[in-house]
């Protein structure tokens, strides 16, 4: 038996970067019939509450849902060796918090410890010490922090993702097929060890040697990837990510998606 794909398409401000600000990438998402968004915030300022009155303000007149916040690594420096750049980031996340829940979003996406963090000293167990407080701040909002598998992060295939969860530690997951493949891993086995704890979405193609392709463009096998991905539970959005000049990508991927059929 086959079985439609059944999850919304969203689309994620990350793939109109770096040409269209934020604010005006909800626009360009109505135009396109999105009704569903993630939001990158590309800066410190974005996290402003006048900022902030602007997206609410366009996403009611637009329409639009936001299913997600997504946060920049590089804005939280967690583990400098210098304190006013640890409590600084950690105020940030407080203000990442508040933005997500003001939007209505379900997730806080977060990288997490990168290998880069790694290198510099950082070790798993700060890493571990530090999710948990803030992934218990983002649920006292009603909001989940969620850590992508991300192919240049320390998350990055199932053994790690297994660890998080035998910490039961307060986070949820984001997936990431692209990223997955891109670090090595299987991106089925990646999706079911996060299990029930998947709470975003986002969606890119990947082939050896090229990076955030649109869906359907590389080598991924999405019908076996999207039954993973509901055999979880999961029936939020899926969120478009990779960066396209040709805005009728977008909804060529979307129509694509949602003619895909999967074996029940």
């Amino acid at each position: 038996m086959q079985t439609a794909f059944a999850n919304p398409v969203g689309l994620s401000s990350a793939a109109l970067y770096p040409h269209t600000l934020t604010e005006d990438a909800l626009g360009v998402a109505a135009d396109l019939g999105f009704s569903v968004v993630e939001l990158y915030l590309q800066t410190v300022g974005e996290y402003h509450p006048l900022y902030l009155a602007k997206l609410q303000t366009r996403c009611r007149d637009l329409g639009l849902r936001v299913h997600a916040l997504h946060i920049d690594v590089r804005q939280y420096p967690f583990w400098s060796e210098y304190r006013r750049r640890r409590d600084e980031a950690l105020a940030l996340f407080g203000e990442a918090v508040h933005v997500a829940a003001s939007l209505g979003a379900v997730a806080i996406d977060w990288h997490g410890l990168t290998l880069a963090d790694l290198r510099a000293g950082a070790s798993e167990d700060q890493f571990f010490a530090l999710a948990r407080p803030l992934g218990e701040r983002a649920a006292d909002a009603g909001v989940v922090l969620c850590l992508e598998n991300v192919s240049w992060c320390w998350m990055r295939g199932p053994a790690e993702i297994q660890r998080v969860r035998e910490l039961g530690l307060p986070v949820g997951f984001t997936f990431d097929p692209f990223q997955a493949a891109e670090a090595g891993a299987d991106p089925v086995a990646v999706v079911r060890a996060m299990g029930d704890g998947l709470t975003n979405v986002h969606l890119s193609d990947y082939a050896t040697g090229s990076r955030h392709l649109p869906v359907g463009a590389g080598t991924l096998h999405w019908p076996t990837l999207l039954q993973a991905i509901q055999a979880t539970g999961y029936a939020g959005p899926l969120f478009l990510e990779a960066p396209q000049a040709d805005l009728e990508s977008f909804q060529r991927q979307r129509a694509w998606l949602e003619r895909l059929k999967m074996d029940d």
